[in-house]
């Protein structure tokens, strides 16, 4: 008979459904390259160091467009003017103030792509692989003109420079990302508070929205401007897909909502919820398993019987209707008074499970001689215990065993009345060991 009492801890996963999300998700916006842009007026930051970063797709990278145009206290821009079609930056203040990638993206193809400037060096990575890293001196100039703020397709009057390319998500920060970092999350979502983060947008919002919503609260929202709510926002951009951990702890195998059953840790299964964000985007789940059990083996040695669990919890019961448990037992080893069938409670790795029933028969063992005159004596013991006789005196082989059945002791001694017999195992290990007296007959 077993009973299981299942702890479990939940990270909520919210996800959230409607009828209209399901049918589409949007996630870019498809900007003209004749009079469409997105702005916003930006706060004052200091960019000493900073990351741009964007995912673009541009039927044909033409030259003389501005992709991220900053001109909030600095004038920082990623965009692409060469004629090769590469990518190329500016920075007010910096020697040099401009490099370019050299290299020529695929066009109708979705890019991850970076801008850092590290104090030292500019560098621009091109799907989380550095392209150019230029040694780089003087400082972001810091101008108090500069206050058309952040414009994203087009340059920062918003007349001229605009490109026809769709956006996917676009990440400015006011800290120097690292390579690692870069890839690390250039392909999942935020949870836009991380340090530095000044604007986070993900281009969730959806048909009939004429803003683009700053996710990391600092209240960067973009306006649409010349452009058609009901068309420009598109579900083409593949790259990143909401996602999020379940973390459970269960006492004993686990069926999660993928309908599998994992009887052992793990934290490589995923779900995936078609339509499951709140853009209409798929949301994956990963589960987030531990797996805790208790250990219900006993050691039957009659009339004791042991618990093999060690640094648990113990109530013993009688294997009765309704498993009354039995008032005061509460440690590793319990020795029976009267015939019956028990079992032990354990409590253990925050888990509850009972062991299997076991008989005891108190009428088959023998209430011989010797062991009606003598006594062990302290017990539980610290390793030095004594054997006392009242009326019985002799030669007797003494036996410890523990639990396993492995004889630690095995000893000749001769038992004086009222002489206790001292004996020490202070080089066994912590545990209930079993003290066997004999003589030639008991």
């Amino acid at each position: 008979m077993k009973k299981i009492i299942n702890t479990i801890f939940i990270v909520v996963v919210i996800l959230l459904f409607n009828k209209n999300s399901l049918a589409q998700c949007y996630s870019a916006i498809q900007l003209d390259g004749t009079d469409e842009y997105m702005h916003t007026p930006f706060a004052d930051y200091d960019l000493s160091t900073f990351t741009f970063e964007m995912w673009i797709n541009s039927a044909d990278f033409i030259a003389n467009e501005h992709y991220i145009s900053l001109h909030q206290n600095a004038y920082i821009v990623l965009g692409g003017w060469d004629t090769s079609g590469s990518f190329d930056t500016w920075a007010d203040g910096l020697t040099p103030i401009t490099i370019n990638s050299g290299t020529t993206p695929a066009i109708n193809t979705w890019h991850h792509i970076a801008f850092v400037y590290d104090g030292t060096n500019q560098i621009i990575y091109i799907d989380g692989v550095e392209v150019i890293s230029n040694v780089t001196s003087g400082n972001v100039l810091f101008d108090p003109t500069y206050q058309s703020g952040l414009v994203i397709g087009a340059r920062y009057n918003q007349v001229q420079q605009n490109t026809n390319s769709a956006f996917g998500d676009v990440r400015i920060w006011n800290v120097a990302r690292s390579a690692t970092e870069i890839n690390a999350s250039m392909n999942s979502n935020l949870a836009g508070n991380e340090t530095g983060l000044l604007a986070y947008y993900r281009f969730e919002d959806g048909l009939g929205s004429n803003t683009v919503t700053d996710l990391t609260g600092n209240g960067h929202t973009l306006t649409l401007y010349n452009m058609d709510p009901a068309t420009d926002w598109i579900s083409t951009f593949p790259n990143i897909t909401p996602s999020s951990t379940d973390t459970q702890t269960s006492c004993g195998p686990y069926t999660w909502i993928d309908g599998n059953t994992y009887v052992s840790d793990t934290n490589s299964a995923t779900y995936t919820y078609v339509g499951g964000a709140s853009s209409g985007c798929d949301s994956i789940v990963t589960l987030n398993l531990t797996v805790n059990s208790v250990d219900t083996s006993i050691t039957v040695t009659e009339p004791m019987i042991t618990s093999n669990a060690v640094g648990a919890n113990y109530q013993w019961v009688s294997c009765q209707t309704g498993f009354p448990t039995i008032s005061g037992e509460t440690n590793q080893t319990f020795n029976a008074t009267s015939t019956g069938d028990y079992a032990v409670i354990v409590t253990q790795n925050g888990c509850t499970d009972t062991s299997a029933c076991v008989l005891i028969s108190i009428e088959s063992i023998d209430e011989n001689y010797l062991s009606r005159r003598i006594k062990i004596f302290p017990n539980p013991t610290t390793g030095e215990f004594s054997i006392d006789s009242k009326d019985y005196e002799g030669e007797v082989i003494i036996k410890v065993i523990d639990i396993a059945g492995r004889v630690i002791l095995n000893s000749s001694e001769k038992l004086k009345l009222n002489q206790p017999l001292n004996l020490d195992i202070n080089d066994a290990e912590n545990g209930v060991y079993i003290v066997r007296v004999s003589d030639v007959n008991n």
